[in-house]
């Protein structure tokens, strides 16, 4: 798991969710950002789809809530 890798989540998480990057790290989880709800998760997913060109299934999106449970799965594709 590159440095990148995370920089890269971490912008996407920011501006679909629309809170400050400064705010997100590795140990950051969607319970803690009232914007991070199942709508702006649901978008999330799909935009981590798009820009890491991975598929998520949805039964596995709901599991992806956290930055490092994130970065694990887009380390192991």
């Amino acid at each position: 798991m590159t440095d990148q890798t995370t920089i890269k989540l971490i912008q996407i998480i920011s501006r679909v969710i629309n809170i400050n990057s400064k705010l997100i790290d590795k140990d950051s989880c969607a319970r803690e950002f009232a914007k991070w709800d199942s709508l702006a998760h649901l978008k999330l997913m799909l935009e981590i789809e798009k820009k890491f060109k991975i598929k998520i299934s949805t039964s596995k999106m709901s599991d992806l809530n956290s930055v490092s449970k994130i970065l694990k799965f887009i380390e192991s594709k």
